[in-house]
């Protein structure tokens, strides 16, 4: 993927949280806080790689990794707290991603190249997320 199309389509993916479509409730999916600090930690790196690609973003990357780490934490909990079904799904889509995002930070602790594609991949994994499978989990809290 060319860096232009990733960076327009992250463009066009911000604020989705505030477009989203209504759930099978007819509420719309909340984004809370935890989501809004991930998604603004990607397009703040991707912006940085895209304009100074030789920056040291490893702290950055660790800063994210424990927002990720926290927000799954507690979802994960949550999920089992109220017998949710579909957390198993839920948990393993949770372990996709982040075996993607260690990938990444095993790249930025060796110094090596990461493109800003590699960042839009995961933030796309997390859109996906949000508007897949914490959907699912939102309709179930709901019902």
């Amino acid at each position: 993927m060319e860096v232009q199309n990733c960076n327009q389509l992250n463009r066009q993916l911000k604020g989705v949280c505030n477009d989203s479509p209504p759930l099978k409730s007819g509420r719309k999916l909340a984004c809370d806080s935890r989501y809004r600090n991930i998604i603004r930690q990607l397009d703040g790196m991707f912006e940085q790689l895209l304009h100074q690609p030789d920056k040291d973003l490893k702290a950055d990357f660790d800063r994210l990794l424990d927002s990720v780490m926290e927000h799954i934490g507690s979802e994960n909990c949550y999920m089992g707290m109220v017998n949710f079904p579909q957390a198993v799904q839920h948990c393993l889509h949770h372990q996709f991603i982040c075996t993607k995002m260690a990938e990444l930070h095993h790249r930025f602790s060796r110094r090596l190249a990461v493109l800003p594609e590699e960042l839009g991949y995961i933030r796309l994994l997390w859109m996906e997320h949000i508007h897949v499978h914490d959907r699912v989990f939102e309709d179930f809290l709901a019902s």
